[in-house]
């Protein structure tokens, strides 16, 4: 697969992962009460179905497997960078469409809350159990065994879990960052370790899928 390619499945994971984080919004902010809001997080998950059905490039589904070697490192530097420019995009268009609306006033407030609270060791331990949910999802979602609208529940559940246990996905907070004009050296810092804080999560599982792997061949 050639450089354009690989940046283009990126982009637009990064676009899918947007759309996901802006129907979150939409939704929400039609009503406070938490039966929206319930609705609201598991409708985020449209965002990672796209990604697995058309087999775009997530930084945070693919990190995981990085010790298994099916992707280089450039490759994954790609992903993240392409991830984040079509996150940025989505973002900004709606800054600009819906700057003057309560959907914006609540993604505002929100991700204000973010960096003005950010507390690193918090923000590890959100960003490691947050990765640990997609790479479950992306593990389920590869179980062929698995009736598809199976696969599909799976992944809704455990992506709307990590969205109502407001986790922190490094892709989706540069949509909202971005939808919110928030960014600063603040939120750099606050996207760098959230991303680096994914990337363990889903490291950790791999690594104990690995392990259990072994020892059952072992036996």
């Amino acid at each position: 697969m050639n450089f354009s390619k690989k940046l283009l499945l990126s982009f637009l994971a990064g676009i899918a992962i947007a759309c996901g984080g802006l129907i979150f919004l939409l939704i929400k902010s039609l009503d406070s009460s938490s039966i929206v809001s319930i609705i609201a997080s598991y409708s985020f998950s449209v965002g990672l179905l796209l990604v697995l059905f058309f087999g775009l490039w997530l930084f945070t589904g693919k990190i995981g497997y990085v010790f298994e070697g099916k992707f280089s490192i450039f490759d994954y530097l790609i992903m993240f960078l392409g991830n984040f420019v079509g996150a940025m995009l989505i973002g900004y268009l709606a800054y600009f469409i819906l700057k003057n609306t309560s959907i914006y006033e609540l993604n505002y407030i929100s991700t204000f809350d973010k960096t003005e609270g950010f507390k690193f060791w918090n923000l590890l331990q959100s960003g490691i159990f947050c990765g640990m949910f997609v790479y479950g999802a992306v593990e389920a979602f590869k179980i062929k065994k698995l009736h598809v609208s199976i696969r599909i529940i799976l992944v809704v559940a455990l992506i709307g879990t990590f969205v109502v246990l407001k986790l922190n996905h490094c892709i989706a907070n540069i949509f909202y960052f971005s939808f919110a004009n928030l960014w600063s050296w603040k939120g750099l810092l606050f996207i760098f370790v959230n991303t680096l804080a994914n990337s363990i999560g889903a490291i950790i599982l791999n690594s104990l899928k690995l392990l259990v792997l072994k020892f059952v061949h072992k036996s």
